[in-house]
């Protein structure tokens, strides 16, 4: 073998080995959104098409918002049963919007010059959303933590312009 093919080899070489060392180092981490880059929680994890292209979101309302602030429409193929993390169809699913729990909800805004927490007057992931498969396992969160009970297809509906 000459020398070319030798080098050609060894750079074809490294190359696949960086490449599986990046796929990886990747799934070692948390899984982030798509929109805010926030840890995506097993409660709340959302699946939307951008374009052709399978995205995933920290929650409803930040999939659902995501065209409003990126431009690109997303169509929403997978939410998770809050109570039991399953995966539920967006047809079948019910939300329990405005509850007192928002997985997605920091402690504290971002800070300021000062290092002092600055006020949010707007927060992609709120409302809270929550799916739930049963629509009367929703209303029994609901009267426990407050909110409203929709069926999913009329929230999005109210998300498209």
């Amino acid at each position: 073998m000459n020398r070319r093919g030798v080098w050609l080899g060894a750079a074809l070489l490294l190359l696949v080995v960086g490449y599986a060392g990046w796929r990886v180092s990747r799934s070692w981490g948390p899984e982030l959104c798509q929109a805010c880059s926030r840890p995506v929680h097993a409660h709340t994890r959302t699946v939307g098409l951008v374009g052709k292209r399978r995205e995933l979101f920290c929650c409803p309302a930040c999939a659902l918002t995501a065209h409003d602030q990126d431009g690109k429409p997303v169509r929403i193929v997978e939410l998770t049963d809050y109570e039991t993390n399953s995966p539920l169809a967006p047809s079948q699913a019910y939300v329990v919007r405005g509850s007192d729990v928002n997985t997605c909800a920091q402690q504290h805004g971002p800070m300021d010059m000062d290092k002092q927490p600055t006020m949010v007057h707007f927060d992609r992931c709120s409302p809270s959303m929550l799916a739930f498969v049963d629509r009367a396992e929703a209303a029994r969160f609901a009267a426990a933590h407050g909110g409203d009970v929709l069926p999913f297809s009329q929230v999005a509906a109210s998300y498209l312009r």
